[in-house]
């Protein structure tokens, strides 16, 4: 039987990911089943999809296992798809659109930790403490 903590971390990796999905569903405006389509002809879902993962990984700060495994993809599809987002912030536009969501995103995980419904993960580096996923 797994350990308590076990599932509410799970619980937490799920909950993150899910959160990422809805902000970029409700910038792109898409409907969630299909950012999850395993459907190649659509560059537009593609693109949204790697902006979820990297949401996931970058502002949640999920490991790439734990992103591949909540989006149904391989590890090296969620480092691929990170390395094109964080590539295609040249471009201004872009740029414009992740701040937005990157903000969103922090939004409700900061309101989830208020609410006392999500707590920030912890890192003693030396003296500093870092509240991952809310920097």
């Amino acid at each position: 039987m797994p350990k308590k903590s076990d599932c509410a971390a799970r619980r937490k990796v799920k909950l993150i990911a899910r959160l990422s999905k809805e902000v970029v569903c409700e910038a792109y405006g898409i409907p969630h089943a299909e950012l999850l389509a395993n459907d190649r002809r659509s560059i537009g879902l593609a693109k949204a999809r790697q902006v979820a993962m990297y949401l996931s990984h970058v502002i949640g700060r999920l490991t790439l296992n734990e992103v591949a495994i909540e989006y149904y993809r391989d590890r090296s599809t969620v480092s691929h798809a990170c390395i094109n987002v964080e590539d295609s912030r040249d471009s201004p536009v872009i740029e414009m659109q992740l701040d937005f969501m990157e903000r969103r995103l922090r939004d409700r995980l900061e309101a989830l930790c208020e609410a006392g419904l999500l707590q920030p993960r912890t890192e003693e580096k030396g003296r500093l403490t870092v509240r991952n996923g809310l920097e």
